[in-house]
């Protein structure tokens, strides 16, 4: 029956049920810190509104100098906060675009691209300009037409993610004269690309624009100057393009500088908020966020929460009072847990017998002291009380120590609870044998146990200790005298 033969269990739950017991220490102490979190929150609050109000003085004590720089710092924080919003609002878009457009998925060292050359010849006509004004209407109509937008839709993307792959080019009609039979014929090239991140891609986008300037091409030559097109043809390549990774890695670089742009503002803000006497930036932002500017008459100025509802302003010292509580009872949760699991006494019955996995369990006596109904219907669910009454109970034990004692000659009883919870205890169940306890207050029992026949154990809730039990076995044991169980008290 050495202890150390055994390994010690934990009984979660009756860790459970003990850390229960203590719901009310768990509940003041979740009071204490949601109070003082949500008292200080508040007051917090309160003074920011007071600091960051650019419509009144502090108290009489500020002066007009000390009033007006404080405004200053306010309305460059509001700016600030108003430039990260921007900024947070461009990132977001440039994150977007990285993401979803078409270009950003081309890899440059594999780009497609096709271009076609389409001729424009004005017949019979040396009207200056007419060239450059059908050359604009047909890159009008390529750039920023719709057609594409049904194709846009097809393959699951934003038009202009499609429109920003097609460029537009041309040369003068001017540059070239052409004579037949003594006609004169001005003749000038528009030049139209696409790239993609495949053949497929470039071909399908490419055939769209195509069909879009024949399709334009009748309005243009009634509307505009008689005209003729020619597609001479269309080129297709596969190329290594650096223009197309720079463009990629400029794209991804605006993140990265927009995030240091907004450090720096935050950094600003922390410089104001430590100017205006607040804790930090964060009670800055707090405030916009209920005091937004409005302009009355013109003129800027911001809804006061003076005006709206102090309900605004107790409502975070609420939040972190239920914080502060849901942590409190928490942490009490914790050290009871901590308490139970390395704590120096026992506890609980099921406590004792887990630790001491080699002692039988005698009987276990009803819980002494004043105990609310809660507690005590705990206690029947761990096994430290029961339903039957105190009388029944002291009747069983009695019992159970009689058959498990009858075939031994002298019994000791011994342990190291109470002194006078022990005397009433064995007096209260009537136990036969030698009552001698404490054998560390009289080691001369330890001399004389080897000549008894059996030893029970009594051993105290609250007030034995688990490493003094320990030892007291340890040293019944070197004498050679068998431990049939215990009775918990």
């Amino acid at each position: 029956m050495n202890p150390n033969d055994n390994e010690a269990e934990i009984i979660i739950k009756d860790l459970i049920l003990f850390v229960i017991k203590h719901l009310g220490i768990m509940i003041l102490a979740g009071l204490l810190i949601g109070g003082g979190l949500g008292a200080n929150k508040i007051i917090q609050r309160v003074k920011t509104n007071d600091v960051l109000d650019a419509s009144t003085k502090l108290n009489d004590s500020e002066t007009d100098i000390q009033y007006e720089l404080r405004v200053q710092n306010i309305e460059r924080a509001r700016f600030l906060v108003d430039m990260i919003s921007n900024i947070n609002d461009q990132i977001e878009n440039e994150r977007n675009y990285i993401a979803d457009s078409i270009y950003m998925q081309i890899d440059a060292e594999d780009v497609y691209q096709s271009t076609a050359q389409i001729t424009l010849t004005l017949e019979k006509n040396d009207t200056n300009g007419i060239d450059d004004a059908l050359f604009s209407a047909y890159e009008r109509e390529v750039k920023a037409g719709s057609f594409l937008e049904v194709y846009a839709k097809k393959i699951g993307k934003k038009a202009d993610y499609v429109r920003e792959l097609v460029s537009f080019s041309s040369s003068p009609a001017a540059n070239t004269i052409i004579s037949v039979d003594s006609d004169v014929s001005r003749v000038g090239s528009m030049y139209i690309s696409v790239i993609g991140p495949s053949r497929d891609f470039c071909d399908e986008v490419m055939e769209l624009v195509i069909n879009e300037v024949k399709k334009v091409y009748g309005d243009l030559n009634d509307s505009v100057a008689p005209h003729s097109l020619y597609v001479v043809g269309i080129q297709q390549i596969q190329k290594t393009d650096n223009n197309i990774r720079d463009g990629q890695i400029s794209q991804t670089g605006k993140i990265d500088t927009l995030q240091k742009q907004i450090v720096a503002y935050n950094e600003s803000l922390d410089k104001i908020a430590y100017d205006l006497d607040l804790t930090d930036k964060e009670e800055i932002l707090e405030y916009f966020e209920t005091h937004k500017e409005v302009s009355v008459d013109g003129i800027p100025t911001e809804t006061s929460e003076r005006n709206v509802s102090r309900w605004k302003m107790i409502k975070p010292g609420i939040k972190w009072a239920a914080v502060g509580f849901a942590a409190g009872v928490f942490i009490g949760a914790v050290i009871a847990a901590l308490c139970y699991i390395f704590g120096k006494k026992i506890y609980t019955q099921a406590q004792f017998f887990g630790v001491f996995t080699s002692i039988r369990k005698i009987g276990v006596l009803t819980p002494s002291g004043k105990r609310s109904k809660f507690v005590r219907m705990l206690d029947k669910k761990s096994e430290d009380d029961t339903s039957m009454t105190e009388e029944n109970n002291r009747k069983l034990i009695s019992a159970n120590y009689h058959n498990l004692t009858r075939e031994y000659g002298k019994v000791l009883v011994t342990g190291t609870g109470a002194i006078k919870a022990m005397d009433e205890a064995v007096k209260a169940l009537g136990l036969k044998g030698d009552y001698k306890p404490d054998i560390f207050s009289n080691p001369d029992i330890l001399s004389t146990i080897s000549d008894y026949d059996a030893v029970v154990l009594m051993e105290q809730r609250k007030v034995s200790v688990i490493k003094t039990v320990t030892n007291e076995i340890s040293l019944i044991n070197n004498s050679g005298t068998p431990i049939i169980g215990a009775i918990i008290i």
